[in-house]
């Protein structure tokens, strides 16, 4: 059954971008016998899924996972399947109101369940993980560049080089993506509230200001931005019918459209030793020796979704509504990565999105 969700222009759910789901297709399957280690005589060959839009994809043997994002974890104490030791490195957005904790129009995903809103404790007879909710600005791959990936120095090196702001978010809407099942991801695009809006106060701007000077900073194979800008909180989605993904989709809507009154947020981490989520490390920025809690709304690098091993804080103060900063800012918009071409192009938009 195919549903079809009348969601708001604000947060409607968009196709997945092509270039990540690029499909040379030869034909629709390998045959049996060759499926059984035969030939392919009598065969029209095979589907192949080509790899992300990396710089050079042939320059890269080891495809890792670390990156350069935001940190959007939490701890949530009130969820019964939520893992204890989450982390709060946010606390101004509560993502279970977007997750389907209790099942009633989600029937399955993936092993790792719900990835975000303090993560599952496995008592749901999912993985054990805790919450790694996170979006990514730029993809390192690995930190080794004979792999195709960027040394930590380089990255330390580019992280001097570039402005990073006080980092704040806005949600845009639920994306179901192109894969089957599906991925939901939360998305923050870059967008303006109305068509004369400064662009100190576009949505999200933040997000792409550090992209567009990360991704000029750092040149190396692997390098590339999986679906900008984006926080996936569930793999394999599968729901109970139509009706229920339809009921789910307008939920969520509701949601994200309560988020976007409130308008971006930066992200504070939890200060408060009391709390549970207390970030009892901090991690501390290499460059400036600063903590995450001192100086917080800042960059991370990710080994993985789950470890994050080193902090950047924001070099650039503000404001950003002078004329000078709305012209630095104005100025790193002005291009765009363009992943069909791997090349910059003039910037298309951004849409006009009322909050």
């Amino acid at each position: 059954v195919t549903a079809t969700f009348q969601i708001s222009p604000a947060h409607r759910i968009k196709p997945a971008t092509a270039a990540l789901n690029c499909m040379t297709a030869m034909a629709a399957s390998a045959s049996y016998a060759f499926g059984k280690g035969g030939d392919l005589a009598g065969t029209k060959g095979i589907s192949v899924m080509q790899g992300p839009p990396m710089l050079d994809r042939s320059k890269v043997t080891i495809e890792g996972l670390a990156f350069l994002g935001l940190n959007l974890s939490r701890n949530h104490p009130e969820e019964a399947f939520a893992h204890p030791d989450s982390i709060s490195r946010q606390t101004q957005y509560n993502f279970n109101k977007i997750q389907d904790r209790t099942y009633t129009h989600v029937v399955s995903t993936d092993d790792n369940g719900w990835l975000c809103g303090g993560g599952e404790n496995g008592d749901s007879f999912k993985l054990t993980l805790t919450d790694s909710a996170h979006c990514e600005i730029i993809r390192l791959g690995t930190l080794n560049p004979a792999w195709g990936g960027v040394s930590i120095e380089d990255v330390r090196a580019a992280m001097t080089t570039i402005k990073i702001p006080h980092m704040a978010v806005i949600p845009s809407f639920v994306l179901r993506n192109g894969d089957t099942p599906p991925e939901l991801e939360l998305k923050f695009d870059l967008s303006k509230p109305a068509a004369d809006t400064p662009v100190d106060q576009w949505d999200n701007w933040q997000l792409r200001f550090v992209h567009n000077q990360l991704f000029q900073a750092l040149q190396f194979p692997a390098r590339f931005c999986p679906g900008p800008h984006h926080m996936t909180f569930l793999r394999k989605t599968g729901f109970r019918d139509a009706e229920h993904a339809a009921q789910y989709f307008s939920e969520i809507n509701d949601v994200v459209s309560e988020w976007r009154k409130l308008g971006p947020q930066t992200l504070e981490p939890e200060t408060d030793s009391s709390v549970p989520g207390f970030v009892a490390t901090p991690l501390v920025d290499p460059l400036t020796k600063q903590s995450e809690l001192d100086a917080p709304h800042g960059i991370y690098l990710f080994k993985t979704r789950s470890e994050p091993i080193e902090y950047y804080a924001p070099n650039w103060e503000g404001p950003y509504d002078t004329p000078e900063a709305r012209a630095i800012i104005e100025d790193v918009l002005s291009t765009e990565w363009d992943e069909a071409t791997l090349s910059w192009i003039p910037r298309k938009g951004p849409e006009v999105v009322p909050r």
